[in-house]
């Protein structure tokens, strides 16, 4: 299949409702039901259906009306009480299928409404903090008129003859304030608030297009289609109404024909397409909401039918959407997988389809690291315009392609040639486009093989749903042309190391800034009011300085850890120092200073040292911690940071500070300070300032303990606070183990005694 082809798809029948078989049905039933007892009575009385199928239509219809009082207890009492008769996903519900003289109440019945109220129910049980939502901008178009050959017998049908008609809109659609359409969407406009935690609202807006007309067509190959292009739908449509919208639902008038030929077949009249940007776009015939097709029942809808029966059908499109928009979660590969029972997980439970979205929902997409509410909102919002314009044309040259090339119109470029932009796939052909930054698009031209269909500039976005200037893909008939160069590790821009920074430690305005971005270019602008551009080095993972910098040579190298849910930015060293951003979540509690590190005291000329850091820091919520080690005097003593322990390295005479911090993941962090003299060790004997000859970390110990200094020179020993001698030592270099395990626990003096002055010190020790 080539693009051309997909394209005409994306916006007809991507995907296309279930058809049942061996359906019967009443003839020209037209049922005016609003309540239970008058929708039973409609057809065939409740003796016709079993003891199941009422409880089911039954309690369906209660719980909903609770829902919408706010009675959500009752709504969750009513729903688990049906599924403690009758088990969710289990065989029982087999029997629950098919019409009742002429009825759809959904199949099995009800119980795609049933699961969905369950999750209504449960949100609003479980999540009393209120939650600032977000709009999803919904446009329901009303299409005025709809023409093209119709045939009246199955020779037609097969020849593609018939007369040529005109179809206008049902006027149902359009009474009492669009009633029937609001009334059809009403639960999925809930239950879509719900599944998102109440991060996402739907906010509808309905647009007659009474005078436009959609050429459409029968279709005589399997399955039948009755269906037709949208393109003068969107060319009606203004581009600030569609760069305003996230969901459209089309409604055009029916072209199925209604002649006796045709009173036992299916026509496919709509599905679920995809806006230029990526956007769901829900597609049936006006019908599908006024009156039943000849699969499902017959006669008009009762209100009772349609809320029953347009939650099911919107249900499945929508899922349609979602495995759409994850395709990293292979919830759906080649169209409608879960009909067979193969393709589910392992730990997917039930066997029915509404089954098959309530585990996706809660053990794939509600547990994934991109937020529904972030995937399903495709306008250009605030957050967007706010940092699109902080890109520049040519960071969009380059390489772009689709996850799942199947053709060369899957793969292409952004050229340049001279002052001129163009789009070359790799089949070769090419067309221009035109930069519009401020609308995050670039605009195609009359040489576009689709018309009026242009790129969108898709921004990286963060899990907490913030913009990055970053573009990550460009949208193009609803599919994303991922970006294949310079993203940092091969997943995300280098622009989430914007924003603001300050040095550990700090002592004047030169030590705290931010990084920005300005139409393309990176800076660093600190608050003494320096502005020192950046080049950005995604292979080092770092920002290379320029001439206009004082250390041209010298460059930002990132701190990027991995998180369960993507790269973040802790920081970044420059000189010897670390600059650190402000922790992302501030509830998240910073990590600790348990045991402060004690100064040590080393001689000269000495190689290495090591400091161990385990038990030094801890973290009020189990996060992992990471350590980092500044000296101020880096000439004298280096400092180097494996995992948990610090090599302190060099030997030149001095004293030295070391500043050694502990970050989580969430960029919250603690620092401690010790001093480093290096030099031969001062006798108070001689009238110089004491020093500690040796020290010992960390104290209180487990296991074992590291003791550091001029070890050759002294005795050690440790006895027990009674007295008792537990071990003699003979140490040498600069650092060494000393071994804890056979201790019992207790508190034990450490006793330094000098070889050759004979001064003694003692230290207690406390091993848990």
């Amino acid at each position: 299949m080539d693009i051309r082809t997909s394209h005409r798809i994306s916006f007809l029948i991507l995907a296309y409702f279930c058809i049942l078989p061996g359906l019967s049905r009443a003839q020209g039933n037209d049922c005016e039901a609003t309540t239970l007892a008058e929708f039973f009575e409609c057809y065939g009385g409740i003796a016709s259906y079993s003891d199941q199928s009422i409880a089911a239509v039954t309690t369906f219809i209660q719980a909903e009306d609770a829902l919408k009082a706010g009675d959500y207890t009752s709504a969750k009492t009513l729903v688990d009480a049906l599924f403690a008769t009758y088990p969710r996903g289990s065989n029982v519900w087999w029997s629950a299928r098919g019409d009742v003289d002429g009825a759809n109440v959904g199949s099995p019945h009800a119980y795609y409404g049933l699961r969905m109220i369950e999750d209504i129910a449960d949100y609003y049980l479980n999540n009393s903090e209120p939650v600032e939502a977000r709009k999803a901008k919904m446009k329901i178009v009303l299409v005025g008129c709809s023409e093209g050959t119709q045939p009246t017998n199955l020779v037609e049908l097969a020849s593609g003859g018939g007369p040529f008609v005109e179809n206008t809109l049902e006027p149902k659609l359009v009474a009492d304030d669009y009633r029937i359409v609001r009334q059809s969407f009403e639960l999925m406009s809930s239950y879509v608030t719900a599944i998102t935690g109440g991060e996402l609202e739907v906010e509808i807006e309905i647009i007659e297009l009474p005078d436009v007309c959609m050429d459409v067509s029968v279709s005589s190959d399997s399955p039948l289609r009755a269906t037709g292009s949208l393109e003068p739908v969107w060319a009606a449509l203004s581009d600030e109404v569609k760069d305003d919208t996230d969901w459209w639902w089309m409604l055009y008038p029916s072209h199925v024909p209604e002649f006796p030929a045709f009173d036992n077949s299916s026509f496919i009249t709509g599905g679920m397409g995809a806006a230029s940007n990526g956007g769901p776009v829900f597609i049936i015939d006006d019908k599908w909401v006024s009156r039943k097709p000849a699969h499902l029942g017959d006669g008009t809808y009762s209100d009772i039918e349609r809320r029953l029966y347009l939650p099911q059908w919107l249900q499945h499109e929508f899922f349609h959407h979602l495995y759409r928009v994850y395709p990293e979660l292979e919830l759906e590969v080649n169209g409608h997988d879960w009909f067979n029972a193969a393709f589910w997980p392992a730990d997917f439970e039930g066997q029915f389809e509404a089954d098959y979205y309530a585990e996706t929902l809660h053990k794939r997409l509600q547990p994934d690291c991109a937020p529904l509410a972030t995937r399903l909102i495709t306008r250009l919002d605030d957050g967007v315009v706010q940092e699109v314009d902080k890109l520049s044309i040519d960071e969009l040259v380059g390489s772009y392609s689709l996850d799942n090339v199947q053709n060369e119109w899957h793969e292409g470029r952004i050229l340049k040639q001279g002052d001129r932009y163009f789009w070359r796939n790799a089949a070769n052909v090419q067309w221009e486009v035109t930069p519009n930054i401020e609308e995050a698009k670039l605009e195609t031209g009359p040489d576009c093989p689709y018309p009026g269909q242009d790129f969108f500039i898709e921004l990286f976005q963060t899990v907490e749903g913030d913009y990055v200037p970053g573009a990550v893909a460009l949208k193009f008939n609803g599919e994303p042309y991922k970006k294949r160069f310079d993203l940092l590790r091969g997943s995300v821009p280098i622009e989430i190391a914007l924003g603001g920074y300050e040095r550990r430690p700090s002592s004047s305005a030169l030590h705290a800034g931010q990084i920005v971005k300005e139409t393309g270019q990176l800076f660093w602008e600190n608050e003494a009011g320096d502005r020192w551009s950046l080049t950005p080095n995604t292979e080092e993972e770092a920002f290379g300085l320029n001439d206009d910098s004082p250390t041209p040579d010298q460059a930002f190298e990132l701190i990027v850890v991995e998180g369960e849910c993507g790269l973040y930015v802790l920081g970044f060293k420059y000189l010897d120092y670390y600059y650190w951003k402000p922790k992302r979540d501030a509830s998240n509690e910073s990590p600790t200073l348990t045991n402060p590190l004690t100064n040590l005291e080393l001689e000269a000329g000495f190689t290495t040292h090591p400091v161990g850091l385990a038990g030094v820091f801890s973290d009020p919520e189990n996060d992992t911690l990471l350590f980092f080690a500044t000296s101020y005097e880096s000439s004298l003593v280096s400092t180097n940071v494996d995992v948990q322990e610090l090599t302190l390295g060099g030997g030149e005479t001095g004293d030295v500070t070391i500043l050694v911090t502990a970050v989580d993941f969430n960029g919250g962090l603690v620092t401690d300070e010790f001093e480093v003299g290096v030099g031969e060790v001062v006798s108070t004997e001689n009238g110089g300032i004491p020093r500690p000859p040796i020290s010992f970390s960390p104290n209180p110990a487990k296991n074992h303990i590291f003791a550091f200094g001029a070890l050759s020179a002294y005795d050690i020993s440790i006895f027990s606070t009674g007295g008792a001698l537990q071990q003699d030592y003979q140490l040498s270099g600069s650092g060494a183990r000393i071994d804890l395990s056979s201790f019992p626990a207790g508190v034990y003096l450490v006793r330094v005694a000098h070889k050759n002055t004979g001064s003694v010190t003692v230290e207690k020790i406390v091993k848990h």
